[in-house]
């Protein structure tokens, strides 16, 4: 498998080596991104396949925050070692019972979400009328909530100039619109990924802010996890994320040397390493 990505962290991240070996001791959740980040070049390295079940035969459990779909995310939660999925840009909960069966918990009334994104792909649709290279994601029929613009998964080469131009636009029409590596997601206001995690982490988890600032890791790659960046003291960037820090206000603490997938690997292996210290 092919790396593109430099291995330098330059100013912005600190070694995974910075890590306390007491912070891994503690940890018993790793709430991650999913694209690029467990991913690598549209793959699911089989390094990080065999990280996540070392993980959870070590009893932390794996959590991926997703803009992606919420068919896929069923598929995620009940394919993997992962103990549920936050899906849509934080509208959804897939929490999977000790039977391995699946419960959905939604940030409002499924109805009421269902309703908003039906308008806002309306407004969606006329935005995308100024901009041919972009287009509705593949998995749009899959989603429950919000709406995705494609600009790099199958638009090649990505569009990211008219990524930046529409994402303008949508803000500019009082959408709530983001940008992951691969998508745009435009969804109703109230939520993000942090407010859902945090949400689930107290609810469904029992844990207290304090406890959530020491038990908890979150790894990402793009600007739509700056939420997650902010609000969490653990929080590390995967190598490739280097081409959006500079225009990102909350960055990761830490940063692999690996990109995608192969970087949560090289993280997974950094933690329990030190956690057998």
């Amino acid at each position: 498998m092919s790396i593109s990505v430099s291995s330098s962290l330059g100013d912005f991240g600190l070694e995974l080596s910075s890590i306390k070996e007491s912070a891994c001791q503690g940890l018993r959740f790793i709430l991650t991104d999913f694209d690029d980040t467990l991913t690598w070049e549209g793959q699911l390295p089989v390094e990080t396949l065999r990280a996540l079940a070392q993980l959870e035969a070590h009893g932390i459990k794996v959590i991926p925050v997703t803009g992606g779909c919420a068919g896929w995310s069923d598929m995620i939660a009940r394919a993997l070692p992962v103990d549920g999925v936050i899906t849509e840009g934080g509208a959804c909960f897939i929490g999977r019972t000790v039977d391995r069966h699946l419960t959905y918990s939604f940030w409002r009334e499924e109805s009421e979400m269902r309703a908003e994104q039906a308008h806002i792909l309306t407004q969606v649709n006329q935005v995308l009328t100024q901009f041919p290279r972009l287009r509705l994601a593949r998995d749009q029929s899959y989603r429950l909530t919000d709406v995705a613009i494609d600009y790099a998964q199958d638009v090649k080469p990505a569009a990211v100039e008219e990524k930046d131009a529409c994402l303008a636009a949508l803000i500019d029409m009082g959408l709530n619109a983001k940008a992951s590596s691969i998508h745009i997601n435009v969804c109703s206001q109230g939520y993000d990924k942090f407010s859902m995690a945090q949400r689930v982490l107290s609810d469904v988890y029992g844990l207290s802010e304090a406890q959530q600032q020491e038990q908890v890791l979150y790894v990402g790659d793009a600007p739509n996890d700056e939420s997650m960046f902010a609000r969490f003291p653990l929080s590390v960037g995967v190598a490739n994320i280097a081409e959006h820090l500079e225009f990102m206000q909350y960055r990761p603490r830490y940063q692999t040397m690996q990109p995608g997938g192969l970087g949560f690997a090289e993280l997974a292996e950094f933690v329990l390493s030190a956690r057998q210290a």
